[in-house]
Order: C-alpha cells, then structure tokens, then sequence
C-alpha cells in the first residue's frame, strides 16, 4: 500500500515523490504493479495497435505441414486461396504514420508481451542508465553506482514507467469498445512514452544529484537502449521466465550473482532503515545528531533546501553542533552570504581547529578569498597547505590568493602541484579531484 501511494504521488510531485521513493520503495511491489499496469496498458492500447497496424504474418494464413498431408490438387487450390488472403490482409493493414513498417524492426505491439517492460527496464534500462549517469555526470564510477544504487534506481524506473503508462491504460480500458481512429490510439502509445522520460528526468536528478543538463543528456540515451531491448526480449524473453534458467543461475551463478543481488539488497536496505531510524529518531525534538544525519543524507542527494532545514534544527538544540554549523558554513558560502558562512565556521574553529583534517581552515581561506580579503585569507590557506600539502582543493585556492597577492612563481607553484596530486590520486577519489586540476590547468594558461 505504501508503495502504491508513492506512485499515485508521482503526479503530484515527482521530485518528492521519487525522494520518498529512495527510502520508503520496494522493489517487488514496483515489479508487480508494473505488471498489472503493463496487462492493462497492453491488452488494451497495444491490442488496438497491433489490430490496426501490425502487419500479418504468413504462417498465420499457411501451413506447409498441413498442405502436404492432402491431395497435390488439392493442396495447390488451397495455397493458393491462402496467399490470396494474405495478399488482401496486407494491402489492407495500415501504415504507421512517417516511419511506415520500418518501425516494426524494434517495436511490436503484440498483447502477450505485456511482461518486457519489467524485464527491459530491469536487465537493460537501469544499467545503461547508470553508465550514462557515470560517463556524463561524473559522480563515481560505473560499478560503484551499480552496487550503490541499482535498487534505488530501478525501483523509481519501474514506478516511473507505471505512472507514465497508467492514465493511458485506464483510458484503453473505458474506450476498447469504441470505434476510435488507430491514430488515436498510437498518440495515447508516444504520450506515455514521452511522459516516461520527463518523470525519469527528475528521477535521475533525485537519485544521483545530477545537473539538469546531465539528466536530460542521460534520459536522451537510455532510451537509445530501450527499443533495442524490446527486440532483443522478443527472443530471450521466454528463456528468461523459464524455471529451467532460474534454477541453472541459482546452481551455476550462485556465488557470483547472489553475491551481487546481496550487495543491491544490503544497500538499499541499509539506505532505507537509516533514514527510518532517523525519521523515528527525530520524535525526540532534544536529539540534534538525528537531524545533523538527516541533513546529511539530504546533502548527499543536492536536496539542499531540505537538508539546511535539518542543519538549522540541530543548531537551534545545539548552538555548538559542530558538523552542522560546518555544512551551514560551506552551504552559505556557496550562496554568497559570506558573512553568514565565516559566522559559522567561527563556531567550527572554537570547537575543533583540526575539524575534517584541518578542512575547516580551506573553507575559512577560501572564504575570505571570495570576499576579497586577501589578507584575511593568507593564514588559514597557509595553514591548510601546511597540513595537507598534497590537497588539490587547498592547493588552487593557495595559488589564487599568491597570484592576487602578486606572487606568480608560488602561485604556478600550486596549481603545478594541485595537477599532478590529483594526477597520481587513487582512482575512487580521481573523478572528485580532477576537477580542481582543471581550474588549476586554466590559471597556468592565464599566465
């Protein structure tokens, strides 16, 4: 019931919705209403498109077998017959508007396939998604992303995919009996696609914490996938429900695959009762580490309205809440409200000087900067580098302040090093720090 909800609230606001999702989805429940949405969507819009549409197929009309287990004569008469009728079946199909009979190359709109929207999403969808959302968004890599998030994901995608497809089967339902132009019925069949896309849209921003420009860029082409594992599914579809092919992965995929299944399991409900337990947590309006994880949590996912909401709530039980005035600091100085982030940072300091590693001091530092007060910013960059002169972060913003100050041989000196420390990175940390050797490598260009 609790999932169904979730779904019905996707059309009120799909980004909450999706959120809520995360936490609160589950993944069965999202297969099996896409199944009953699929039956619906499928023996009713499908049907009357494969009626209108889909061209006939010869064996439907001929059989060889049976042709030779009569009289020649015959059988000749009745061939003939046969190809006459198929003959007259195709001249009198329609052709789909602008793309003809081509589009039957990766489409069908057979009834009985109502189940390759499961599989396709499942299997096909959700992977290339996620490699999308790796390539292109730069968030960690491609088999980090599978075993964080795939449940997560998926789920959305398969609620997303009910949601889209829902109105328009309801629809099929109430007009099945009505002699409606085919045309009608294949705009209720792009309308639901096209809706499909805009809710995975705000799915992928709401998982992934993604730009808008990488979510349309991923949405664009993961569907480049979709068509071609509908095709591929009229094929192995069969094979995939069979018993038979279950009971041979259990066996002879064991080790492998429920290894990985355990992974997608464990992380997802690890994702789920943390925030569970946190929401439960929250009853007692004294507990501020409750709202500092939430807020947290939210932070990860870029719902920075929602998370600023926990980090002040924290602070208002807890003016001294370290972690949460750190996070308020670095959210407001992302704003501009400089002042408000030095504020907060203040407090940080008073309690830990070597808070994050000494992180503290490159937001103080970097602060400053922004501000224009170079000399407010020498010490605590200094300080930073001193502590962690292998940081790319620290070193940009040091090589900034000495090239203002007019030191330009320093100054390359950082950004040389800022480079090649994110260079010789590890791998899982490649991607967050590349970032600063490429603000680094456009300063060296500057001079």
């Amino acid at each position: 019931m609790e999932t169904l909800k979730l779904l019905f609230l996707i059309y009120v606001k799909p980004a909450f919705a999706f959120s809520e999702i995360m936490d609160r989805g589950s993944w069965p429940v999202a297969a099996g209403i896409t199944l009953v949405v699929g039956i619906l969507f499928f023996f009713t819009v499908n049907a009357k498109l494969n009626t209108a549409y889909q061209l006939p197929v010869l064996s439907d009309f001929y059989s060889e077998v049976f042709y030779s287990e009569i009289d020649p004569e015959q059988a000749e008469r009745l061939q003939a017959n046969a190809m006459r009728q198929y003959q007259e079946a195709v001249r009198n199909q329609q052709a789909i508007p602008i793309v003809g009979d081509r589009f039957f190359t990766f489409f069908s709109f057979d009834p009985s396939s109502f189940y390759r929207p499961l599989i396709a999403i499942s299997l096909f969808y959700v992977p290339l998604l996620i490699l999308c959302v790796s390539i292109f968004g730069g968030v960690a890599s491609f088999g980090l992303l599978l075993r964080r998030d795939y449940a997560v994901i998926a789920t959305c995608a398969l609620l997303a995919w009910s949601a889209a497809h829902l109105p328009f089967a309801i629809a099929g339902v109430a007009l099945f009996g009505s002699s409606i132009d085919p045309s009608f019925w294949l705009s209720l069949w792009i309308a639901s696609g096209a809706v499909f896309g805009i809710l995975m849209f705000f799915a992928i921003r709401t998982v992934f914490g993604t730009s808008n420009l990488v979510a349309l860029v991923t949405v664009a082409l993961s569907w480049i996938g979709f068509p071609i594992a509908m095709y591929v599914i009229q094929f192995i579809g069969p094979w995939l429900l069979s018993p038979f092919l279950l009971l041979l992965v259990i066996f002879y995929f064991g080790g492998f695959l429920g290894g990985q299944v355990q992974g997608f399991g464990s992380a997802y409900r690890q994702r789920q009762n943390l925030k569970r337990f946190l929401q439960n947590a929250t009853i007692n309006p004294r507990d501020a580490d409750a709202h500092v994880q939430l807020g947290i949590i939210y932070l990860d996912r870029r719902q920075e309205s929602r998370a600023v909401e926990h980090f002040t709530k924290a602070v208002e039980i807890d003016r001294e809440e370290i972690d949460a005035n750190y996070e308020l600091g670095r959210i407001a100085r992302r704003s501009k409200d400089l002042q408000k982030a030095l504020d907060h940072f203040a407090i940080v300091v008073s309690q830990d000087d070597r808070f994050r590693l000494s992180e503290i001091w490159r937001e103080i530092g970097a602060t400053y900067l922004d501000a224009g007060m170079l000399s407010e910013a020498y010490e605590p960059l200094e300080k930073f580098v001193e502590r962690r002169p292998v940081e790319p972060e620290g070193l940009y913003y040091f090589g900034r302040l000495l090239r203002a100050k007019g030191d330009e041989d320093r100054a390359r000196e950082m950004f040389e090093s800022a480079i090649e420390n994110a260079r010789t990175s590890p791998y899982f940390r490649s991607r967050q720090l590349g970032q600063w050797a490429k603000l680094a490598a456009k300063e060296l260009k500057v001079s």
